[in-house]
């Protein structure tokens, strides 16, 4: 019997790595451009000139019910943070590495957005978290500009 396949993320600094329990049942791409649009006196429309792309933003939601709960979302959330010598930045906030099989085969991210809901399940002596639900917003890190031929494939 194949073992399902599982999406997850890498750590891009430390090569650490949380794998999902389960696959999130959706997935939100979006991209968006900028144009600027020039308005000539007596023209019903206005004229488009492109100035730039937006981010491309990956959303998904995903489930914790087993183990340590708190401590995988808490490694979701430390990529929001940057990283301190003392009193001075040392370093911006880790990115990351979405893989979700074909459609996402490594994709490098920043975390833009971890909101989580604890809910139904903690621990009666520490009332520890046993179930959550994340809401992960990521932004595609990009080094060189894409064009529609890479796109396209």
């Amino acid at each position: 019997m194949a073992r399902e396949i599982i999406g997850y993320f890498v750590d891009a600094e430390t090569r650490e790595r949380l794998e999902f329990q389960y696959n999130p049942s959706e997935i939100g791409d979006d991209k968006s451009s900028q144009f600027a649009d020039i308005k000539i006196p007596g023209i019903s429309h206005p004229k488009y000139q492109f100035v730039a792309g937006g981010a491309r933003q990956i959303t998904c939601k995903l489930f914790f019910f087993k183990g340590d709960v708190k401590k995988q979302v808490a490694w979701l959330q430390s990529l929001l943070y940057p990283e301190h010598s003392g009193t001075l930045l040392k370093s911006a906030p880790h990115r990351v590495v979405f893989i979700f099989g074909e459609l996402y085969p490594g994709i490098v991210c920043i975390v833009r957005n971890v909101k989580v809901r604890y809910f139904n399940l903690f621990d009666q002596n520490s009332l520890a978290p046993q179930q959550a639900e994340v809401d992960v917003t990521l932004d595609e890190w990009v080094e060189t500009s894409v064009n529609y031929h890479i796109v396209r494939g």
